[in-house]
């Protein structure tokens, strides 16, 4: 089952992997592990660079998307044991304890806004998070930007808080703005030490180091990332191998 939902959460994410594949490989810097070799013909270093790019940008991203939908599985189960607990306490204790509930529930009577304005308000956060995410995958990077910063304001220590901080500085890399990558990959890293997408930050984070002109510290952080184990750490050794 858990395959299956996998599976076809990465075909759902597909058209957003497209778009950032295209943004990537339109970009003569783009932001993957490549830098033009000056040996090489120039028509054969485009094609080799801007496919070892493409391949692991998706990769990066795939894994990203797998996470969140791993993330998601766990909560859905979370939800069905909370609420067959719920039932199971009713059950237990019976009726009396329900019916005040429900009476004082029905003394207010607000109006049909002010309704509306509540249940915004009173969202879970899972709810928040996937309307953003959801956006990011529609392509609608700046819908889903203003998505990730309100989650951010409502949930700013929650469980997917590091989540938003890395797809905010994935997205500003997209669009070249370099200055707030770095400032969304920064924080994920110093508020979020232990989340699972530091690793990914701190690659991205070294690429935007390096597409800035810092490659005294883009060489720093990839380093340390690269003694690790991890995908991002192989990815970090190839960066430094090719532009070292």
């Amino acid at each position: 089952m858990l395959k299956n939902l996998i599976a076809v959460a990465l075909i759902a994410s597909a058209p957003v992997l497209q778009a950032q594949v295209r943004v990537v490989e339109s970009s003569p810097q783009g932001f993957g592990s490549g830098v033009a070799q000056p040996d090489l013909p120039a028509s054969a270093e485009s094609d080799v660079y801007s496919q070892i790019r493409a391949l692991q940008e998706e990769v990066a991203i795939l894994r990203g998307l797998l996470e969140e939908q791993q993330y998601q599985l766990k909560q859905l189960k979370q939800l069905q044991l909370d609420n067959y607990m719920d039932i199971d306490r009713r059950l237990s204790g019976g009726s009396v304890s329900a019916a005040p509930a429900r009476t004082e529930t029905t003394k207010p009577s607000p109006a049909p806004s002010a309704e509306a304005n509540t249940i915004v308000d009173t969202a879970s956060e899972a709810d928040v998070y996937k309307a953003a995410y959801d956006l990011l995958n529609q392509k609608d990077f700046d819908g889903a930007v203003a998505a990730f910063k309100d989650h951010l304001s409502r949930f700013p220590s929650g469980n997917f808080a590091s989540n938003s901080h890395y797809w905010l500085g994935k997205v500003a890399m997209l669009k070249k703005d370099y200055p707030q990558a770095k400032t969304w990959f920064t924080e994920l890293i110093a508020n979020f030490p232990s989340a699972a997408k530091v690793p990914d930050a701190q690659l991205d984070l070294g690429k935007v180091y390096f597409l800035m002109g810092e490659k005294a510290k883009a060489k720093s952080l990839l380093a340390e990332l690269a003694s690790g184990n991890t995908d991002a750490a192989r990815l970090a050794q190839k960066f430094l191998t090719d532009n070292f």
